[in-house]
């Protein structure tokens, strides 16, 4: 799915306001009136944050209204789910208890963190009465050490570890796992200073920060955990399907492996429960035959009888809480002399400009004694080995595949079949691993250009990406689209993406690649990046 540009939500905004204050207030000597407006980005993120803990609880009410409707389906995922809010609740806990602790610190509060915690609920930020103070805060998360190797803020930091790695533990899938992963706190590596001096992560955040920046970053951390909590909890019930059992509509049906069968031969066909649960336990009666379900559904065998056509009916049961509910079905089948089977490997489709493979038989004649032309769509029709060949068409139009075999010492008509012709499903351009949204502009600039898949498409076809054009928009600076030919990033383009500030937009449109049959737009001809 390509990107779109969607306007920011009001807590992406406020969390960027919150980051333009932090960094004017580290490299700017701390006016009160700074200090009050940091005072209410803080008081709002918090508001944003209660928000925020609002909607997931919404998520985690009709997740468990899902779960007793349906508790085997739900179960696992429903106690993932209750994990994640237990372990979530706990890690904000935390971090709510670090807010009381150095306000009572830096205030000299009598009561404790129980007098804390009443006075910043009761008026937020606006409690705290030396806002500016930086000494006490600093000595409290760094411990007065050099690397801050003794504070709170070494405790914190492995906590924030240890609680995101705990979460990445409940994805589903890798790539859901990397996604999840870019959305975490990142505590590992080495930041600058405003002197240029590298500091790890604590001595970054916290060494001579006055208190209500402290809070605010704290602040900052719930929103990005709580953030995360959503997304996991909002991922985990996705995988699961609330409405199963709540059927409006049920009706039995019977998909058979063919109703043209070759006299001798045997009749199979699944029949199933239109909307059925992969574990509800099913039985069967069918010709006299009692038949035990088995994954939802039932599995028939028998023989196919006399040449014609061939009709049967039974009855299907539905084991529900109020007893077994029974379904009719009937069908019918055709019961034929010999003939030739002829059926595509790869769909019931010819693509145009690939190899499709198609087999081809003929019971009781030798795979030798079989000879397969085409007709229609400019195919060709290549054997492979026998009873195995590939076909080649170049238009779409239908064609038809016709087989002649040896029987009985004559060459007979066996049957013909008709097919469709389809074009190659569209590529797929990205970025690393993206089509769209959020990017850190390193990683957008070490990509250097773009690659090509080829999607959801069976075949082995292979694609390059011809051309594109790239605009950066930022800060007020709208440079002319670029046009490229080829997959790279001109040399210019790198340069202006590692200079683009937090926001930047970039732009790539018009995108095509070369493949199979030559030259054609991706399915996502347009993505939009934005710079985090």
């Amino acid at each position: 799915m390509g990107a779109t540009n969607c306007p920011e939500t009001p807590r992406q905004r406020m969390i960027s306001m919150m980051y333009l204050v932090y960094t004017a207030m580290l490299a700017l000597n701390v006016s009160a009136d700074i200090i009050n407006a940091f005072v209410t980005v803080g008081d709002s993120v918090e508001v944003t944050n209660k928000l925020m803990a609002g909607k997931a609880e919404s998520t985690y009410i009709a997740f468990e209204n899902a779960y007793n409707g349906n508790p085997g389906k739900v179960g696992d995922n429903w106690a993932k789910a209750q994990e994640v809010r237990e372990k979530t609740k706990k890690m904000l806990e935390y971090i709510d208890n670090i807010k009381y602790e150095l306000h009572v610190a830096v205030d000299g509060l009598e009561g404790g963190v129980a007098e804390s915690k009443k006075l910043l609920n009761e008026k937020g930020f606006s409690a705290i009465v030396k806002k500016d103070n930086y000494d006490i805060p600093t000595n409290y998360f760094l411990g007065g050490t050099e690397d801050g190797s003794a504070g709170k803020a070494i405790e914190l930091r492995k906590k924030i570890e240890a609680y995101q790695a705990d979460m990445l533990t409940y994805a589903q899938s890798e790539a859901y796992k990397k996604m999840l992963k870019s959305m975490q706190i990142v505590t590992e590596g080495t930041w600058k200073d405003a002197q240029d001096q590298d500091k790890n992560w604590q001595m970054y955040n916290f060494y001579h920060t006055i208190i209500t920046a402290d809070m605010v970053l704290l602040n900052k951390f719930k929103s990005e955990i709580q953030n995360a909590e959503m997304d996991l909890v909002n991922h985990l019930y996705s995988q699961i399907s609330a409405d199963d059992f709540k059927f409006d509509q049920v009706v039995a049906r019977v998909l058979p492996k063919s109703t043209y069968i070759i006299q001798g031969g045997q009749y199979e066909a699944d029949v199933i429960v239109a909307a059925y649960d992969s574990k509800s336990e099913l039985r069967g009666e069918v010709r006299g035959q009692n038949i035990v379900g088995d994954s939802g559904m039932l599995k028939l065998k028998f023989g196919a009888g006399a040449l014609g056509q061939q009709k049967y009916k039974g009855t299907i049961f539905v084991k529900k809480e109020s007893g077994e509910v029974p379904y009719e079905f009937e069908s019918e089948y055709f019961v034929a002399a010999p003939s030739a089977t002829i059926s595509a490997t790869n769909m019931n489709v010819f693509y145009i400009g690939v190899d499709n493979p198609l087999a081809i038989s003929v019971p009781g004649a030798n795979s030798k004694d079989i000879v397969a032309t085409i007709s229609g769509a400019g195919g060709t029709l290549t054997k492979v080995k026998d009873g195995e060949y590939t076909v080649k068409v170049t238009k779409q139009e239908t064609c038809q595949i016709n087989v002649r075999a040896k029987m009985g010492g004559k060459e007979m008509d066996m049957g013909t079949m008709k097919f469709r012709t389809k074009r190659i499903p569209a590529p797929i351009a990205m970025v690393g691993k993206q089509q769209g949204g959020k990017i850190d502009k390193d990683v957008l600039a070490a990509q250097g250009g773009l690659r090509v898949e080829k999607g959801d498409f069976d075949f082995p076809v292979t694609y390059r990406i011809a051309s594109f054009k790239i605009q950066i928009i930022g800060g007020g600076d709208a440079k002319p689209a670029t046009a490229v030919t080829g997959a790279k990033f001109p040399p210019d383009v790198i340069s202006q993406i590692k200079k683009a500030r937090r926001g930047t937009k970039i732009y790539i449109e018009d995108i095509t690649a070369v493949g199979p049959v030559g030259e054609v737009q991706v399915s996502n001809k347009d993505m939009i990046f934005t710079i985090k």
